[in-house]
């Protein structure tokens, strides 16, 4: 059974699907994966007729608490200040703002259907008030579950909650002192955190309508609260023994007296075994790799594995990619067989606005067509106009070397390894030219004639590769030949 037919296999009544994201720089490639698992369980739900919502939050009053190093000497100022109110980089709107739009572009892109709201707009307009008041009311047994979990003891005074010092528009250098039911007293501190410093102002403000924030494994379970959310999946840096969730499901059980949701853990995307991390140069960007990838088959690699399975994916100089391709191919042949089996509902999962078949050329056989002249009308034939553009890119930027050739204008140097017989190899296929031969007919009869002449299949297409490529491989003979002009072909093959 396929991972979330499983997951939600004895669901039922109204579910409230929730993620969320903090928007505070570029987006790696495995970024959209907890996004797209979620709108998977929301697809499955809206399948089953369930009554089900699907919400995504961008977490954008987090203050700023590191940096992308080309922002380093433009936003330095801004560490400490929530994302929301420091500017963006291109000047228009907000900091998160302008992580949050790549997102909301991918989200577009990925066809995930979830209702996006900023944390925000949460606080600003009241949403979250009364859970800021039940917190601050019961600060002392939420510090016991930070005691119990961490097994050290919480400084008191102590209140699950920072404000926005309305001195200097800090709120990771702020604490907050007091509470009366409706003021707290704050101070911002200079040396409250090592990333930012605070003004020491010191005073009292309202905690409601946006001028404070809940610390994050606070208001993870104050979202669950206020909305009723029944399913939140994370990644397992989160879900790890002692992790954000277990303080967060804690906090909802013993505090706020409510079920935990149905939650889930899911793996990162590795690269050379590491964490992908774009402020690293770890892998690749998801708008990078959506310009290789179509739509269908990002998602298709964001959810054919189970979710608590990592995936290795280097995109770099390897095979990948094509091999990506060929298995989103293998599934779309299950699903149209009606197979049944978690490959054909990876597939019908992954679709966007409909059901559609993918060309069945094999994209290292379009790699190699996008490189040769002449060959848009077996592209269009094939259908495969689309994935021609993606293969353009993939060898530009990820393919290997051997996967690469460009036609040499003049006679390679590299024609001097070539023996007598490899050359008067050159010069019978020369002959075959002129006649006009499809590609299928022309491979079997330069097939042939190595075979006639007593030469190896490997030594007689090295001699073609070598003279038309300078190098000793290359794509099918027959259709890299009959893709070039025939006098051009000609008159390289019998002057070697």
């Amino acid at each position: 059974m396929f991972w979330a037919d499983k997951l939600l296999e004895n669901r039922k009544g109204k579910e409230i699907i929730n993620d969320s994201w903090t928007p505070s720089g570029i987006i790696h490639m495995g970024g959209p994966k907890g996004p797209v698992l979620h709108d998977v369980l929301f697809r499955v739900l809206k399948e089953r007729k369930a009554d089900v919502s699907y919400m995504f939050g961008f977490d954008d009053v987090d203050p700023i608490d590191g940096l992308p190093a080309d922002l380093l000497s433009s936003h330095s100022k801004y560490m400490g200040v929530p994302l929301f109110l420091a500017p963006s980089p291109d000047g228009a709107g907000s900091f998160g703002d302008y992580f949050g739009n790549i997102m909301r572009k991918a989200f577009g892109l990925l066809d995930v259907q979830a209702e996006i709201y900023k944390t925000s707009e949460l606080y600003k307009n009241g949403t979250f008030n009364k859970a800021i008041s039940f917190v601050l009311d019961h600060a002392r047994q939420i510090a016991k579950v930070y005691e119990e979990i961490y097994k050290k003891e919480v400084e008191q005074p102590w209140f699950p909650l920072q404000v926005i010092c309305p001195n200097c528009g800090k709120l990771g250098t702020t604490k907050v002192t007091s509470w009366d039911g409706e003021k707290v007293g704050f101070s911002c501190e200079p040396d409250l955190v090592k990333w930012a410093q605070g003004c020491g102002t010191k005073g009292e403000i309202s905690p409601f309508n946006g001028t404070g924030k809940m610390p994050y494994k606070v208001e993870w379970p104050s979202k669950w609260w206020t909305y009723g959310v029944t399913i939140e999946g994370a990644g397992k840096d989160h879900m790890s023994a002692g992790g954000t969730h277990d303080v967060a499901a804690k906090i909802y059980k013993d505090v706020f007296k409510k079920e935990i949701p149905f939650g889930f853990s899911y793996e990162h995307f590795l690269s050379h075994g590491r964490k992908m991390s774009s402020s690293k140069g770890i892998g690749v960007t998801a708008e990078e790799l959506l310009k290789v990838l179509p739509s269908q088959i990002y998602r298709f690699l964001l959810i054919k594995t189970p979710p608590n399975q990592a995936i290795e994916f280097t995109p770099f100089g390897t095979d990948l990619i094509p091999k990506l391709y060929d298995d989103y191919q293998k599934a779309s042949e299950a699903y149209f067989s009606k197979k049944g089996d978690d490959l054909s509902r990876a597939f019908e999962l992954s679709q966007i606005g409909g059901i559609k078949k993918p060309p069945s050329v094999r994209f290292s056989v379009l790699a190699q067509w996008v490189q040769m002249p002449n060959m848009e009308g077996e592209i269009r034939k094939e259908g495969a106009e689309v994935w021609a553009k993606y293969a353009r890119v993939w060898i530009e930027k990820y393919a290997p070397e051997s996967e690469r050739f460009l036609i040499q204008k003049e006679t390679p140097p590299e024609v001097k390894s070539l023996n007598t017989t490899q050359k008067e190899y050159l010069k019978k296929v020369a002959d075959l030219v002129s006649k006009d031969l499809n590609a299928e007919d022309f491979q079997t009869k330069i097939y042939e004639i190595a075979k006639e002449m007593n030469i190896s299949s490997k030594d007689a297409f090295a001699a073609i590769y070598i003279a038309l490529l300078g190098k000793d491989h290359g794509p099918k003979a027959a259709w890299l030949i009959s893709s070039l002009d025939k006098d051009f072909v000609t008159e390289r093959f019998r002057k070697i």
